[in-house]
């Protein structure tokens, strides 16, 4: 085993974006400590690809570039603008690891400065900054012998099964692979057919895709943009502090628009539940205030001799209506968390079951197909190409690999972490 960058794979047309990404998922498997959350960073990223957040607060983060021979003037501004970014913009920072494809030279010869000589005078700037700041932050190299000392662990052989075998679980390799599988279904499958069935989501949910984001990003946006219509001056002034409470409630929940971001094993769907029935609550409750603050103004209204207060009257029954609204977006976001669709996300296995000649096959090649055009990771295997033997070493065979099982499971999770979305089989 070794490494040639050469012919690390691209990622999105890039191996700086590939280099990233395997460094990112390296630091995903350091130890960090119980209850620590990992959270990888898209660009713009703030100096920081990537980091560990700890249960006290702390970060670890990490920067990596990728730099083939020893930095020149303009590589080495580009690792000053990342430090001093990832110090401003994280200023909990603890570790900061700066990774390159190459280890540093330190032939210590008089009157030269080597790679190893250069990169600890920028630390030693780089400290400074820190302590400007009063921060204490160590600085870590991670280099070729770093990179590949972990890439050599049993843990990330798949990794490095991807990673550098160019050919290999590819988009244009996958769309083959898909292709190959539906010309052997035959007639059983007619993508002039196709008709989007509900089904069809729960392939969203269970491969936790662009869409399955989205939809939970939309269900929240509803909540967010009810919350700000039912929050008038009329209801702030009756029910203050109800309105407070609710939003508290509301944050609580905040972590369902970005948590594609996060490194989540399981949604937690008891708690968005049980947060959502609270806010429920609540609205009702703000509800019944206006209620009677309404019916108050009705019966003083019919005391006096004119119609003073219709203006109030009207708002107060915009403003419950703007609360029913609210619980209707907040039922529709439970529904969503509560349904077979977010429940896949967590248990990620479906098996269907119908008999012959109800669309199985059909369903099936139509979610590949339609996967494999969107760049995610699909394989499609069909049950009468296997015989009564041991499964895995067929499916490897079938896919032409020659590899172990754990090298193609760990293969698959590391273009799926590329991806941000699952892997499916």
């Amino acid at each position: 085993m070794s490494i040639n960058w050469q012919n690390l794979t691209s990622l999105n047309g890039s191996q700086q974006s590939a280099f990233e990404e395997l460094c990112c998922q390296l630091a995903a498997y350091e130890k960090a400590p119980p209850g620590s959350k990992f959270i990888r960073k898209g660009a713009p990223d703030a100096g920081v690809e990537c980091y560990w957040l700890l249960p006290n607060g702390d970060e670890w983060g990490w920067q990596a570039k990728f730099f083939l021979s020893v930095p020149g003037t303009n590589q080495w501004q580009q690792l000053d603008e990342s430090v001093e970014r990832a110090l401003e913009k994280h200023p909990l920072l603890t570790n900061y690891t700066i990774c390159l494809p190459i280890d540093r030279q330190d032939p210590r010869i008089d009157q030269q400065k080597w790679f190893m000589d250069k990169w600890n005078d920028h630390l030693r700037k780089w400290e400074g900054w820190a302590k400007e700041k009063s921060l204490s932050v160590e600085f870590i190299y991670w280099g070729m012998h770093e990179i590949f000392e972990r890439l050599s662990r049993e843990e990330h052989r798949g990794r490095y099964f991807f990673w550098f075998n160019r050919e290999l679980f590819s988009n244009q390799w996958f769309k083959n692979h898909i292709e190959e599988a539906v010309a052997n279904v035959g007639p059983r499958y007619s993508p002039e057919l196709n008709v989007e069935l509900p089904i069809s989501r729960l392939f969203d949910g269970i491969g936790r895709t662009f869409h399955f984001y989205k939809r939970l990003r939309v269900l929240y946006g509803n909540v967010i943009q009810g919350y700000k219509k039912a929050s008038t001056r009329i209801t702030l002034e009756i029910a203050d502090n109800k309105i407070d409470s609710l939003y508290d409630t509301i944050k609580l929940l905040s972590f369902v628009r970005d948590i594609d971001k996060l490194e989540v094993e399981l949604i937690d769907i008891e708690l968005i539940s049980k947060s959502i029935d609270e806010a429920i609550q609540k609205s009702r409750e703000i509800i019944r205030d206006l209620e009677r603050v309404a019916e108050e103004r009705k019966k003083d209204t019919q005391s006096s001799s004119t119609e003073r207060g219709s203006p109030y009257r009207d708002s107060l029954d915009y403003d419950r209506h703007e609360l029913f609204q609210l619980i209707r977006h907040f039922q529709n976001l439970k529904d969503f968390v509560e349904s077979n669709e977010v429940l896949l996300s967590n248990i990620p296995a479906l098996l269907i079951l119908g008999h012959a000649g109800t669309g199985k096959t059909h369903i099936f090649c139509d979610v590949a197909v339609a996967r494999a055009e969107a760049g995610l990771p699909t394989l499609l295997l069909l049950g009468g190409q296997f015989r009564d033997e041991e499964p895995w070493s067929q499916v490897i065979r079938l896919l032409g690999f020659s590899c172990t099982r754990e090298e193609l499971l760990d293969g698959l999770e590391a273009v799926a972490q590329a991806k941000n979305a699952r892997a499916l089989l």
